[in-house]
């Protein structure tokens, strides 16, 4: 049976060491094309420039012509990086970080992964791992950026992160089997860890607004001497929108930080006063 979708191109983009999770990467989107396309009327169109660029002479370098064929096309780009950035363009440091960065001054939707696989250091340039850690450097002061020690580790990253994607760019409101919609609000919290910094992430997958939203992190445990982990920027009173609506807060884990932490959150619904309270885990 056909169905109407909104169709979301996705390009993945990466250094050529990096060929296996690129395939990876593209296994992850017809993996969510086959569970989630008919129930959210998304379709995702995986683009890679070895496969979907064209050779054309037009008196421009390579990577404009990437940048024009596959970069301005695309919905949501995907970086990723393992043992080096990769060749260097006029522009930029590399192929790969010209793509992220016109993907991202476009204002289109950009998720970065670097990997901690083991690296077979006699066989990498140690000036292309100076160059990688750079350039990472130059990213942790752009956003948030994801790491992974497996293949499947990114392949679980990429799927969540495109279902943020089709929350922020509102092309409907993804089902989580395993925490499905519920009448009223219903805010949930949980840890990410996001290089070497933590990240809460709260989000309302009720069917209601939750507004005037605050909370507090109390250690749990049988050790009477652990801390709760310092919240980094307190976003102060803030409203979840329903089915989906989410923030990241950033918090610092130090020494004698608690394993597992108790979120208490309060709020209101149309102007009466709800709490909730669950664990969350940070290890």
């Amino acid at each position: 049976m056909t169905f109407s979708a909104n169709v979301l191109r996705v390009l993945i983009a990466s250094p050529s060491d990096t060929a296996e999770l690129r395939d990876a990467v593209e296994h992850a989107l017809h993996g969510w094309n086959g569970d989630r396309s008919a129930a959210s009327s998304v379709v995702l169109l995986p683009r890679r420039w070895e496969t979907n660029a064209v050779p054309e002479l037009t008196g421009e370098d390579g990577q404009t012509v990437i940048n024009r064929q596959l970069v301005d096309e695309a919905d949501v780009v995907i970086g990723i990086f393992h043992s080096k950035l990769g060749q260097e363009t006029p522009r930029y440091a590399s192929g790969t970080a010209e793509e992220l960065h016109e993907a991202k001054d476009a204002g289109k939707r950009v998720h970065v992964y670097f990997s901690s696989m083991p690296i077979d250091r006699a066989h990498v340039n140690p000036q292309a791992l100076a160059t990688l850690e750079a350039f990472k450097n130059e990213i942790e002061k752009l956003g948030l950026y994801g790491s992974f020690d497996t293949p499947g580790s990114l392949k679980d990253q990429v799927r969540r992160a495109i279902e943020a994607d089709i929350v922020a760019l509102k092309l409907g409101a993804p089902i989580d089997t395993r925490n499905p919609v519920r009448e009223g609000a219903a805010l949930q919290a949980r840890a990410v860890k996001a290089g070497t910094s933590y990240q809460l992430n709260l989000r309302n997958t009720g069917d209601t607004d939750a507004e005037d939203i605050s909370f507090e992190l109390t250690p749990t445990g049988d050790d009477p001497d652990s801390e709760a982990p310092m919240i980094l920027t307190d976003p102060g009173p803030f409203t979840l929108p329903r089915h989906g609506g989410e923030i990241s807060v950033p918090v610092i884990l130090s020494w004698g930080t608690a394993s597992h932490v108790t979120i208490s959150f309060e709020w209101s619904e149309a102007g009466v006063a709800k709490a909730s309270s669950h664990t969350v885990s940070f290890f």
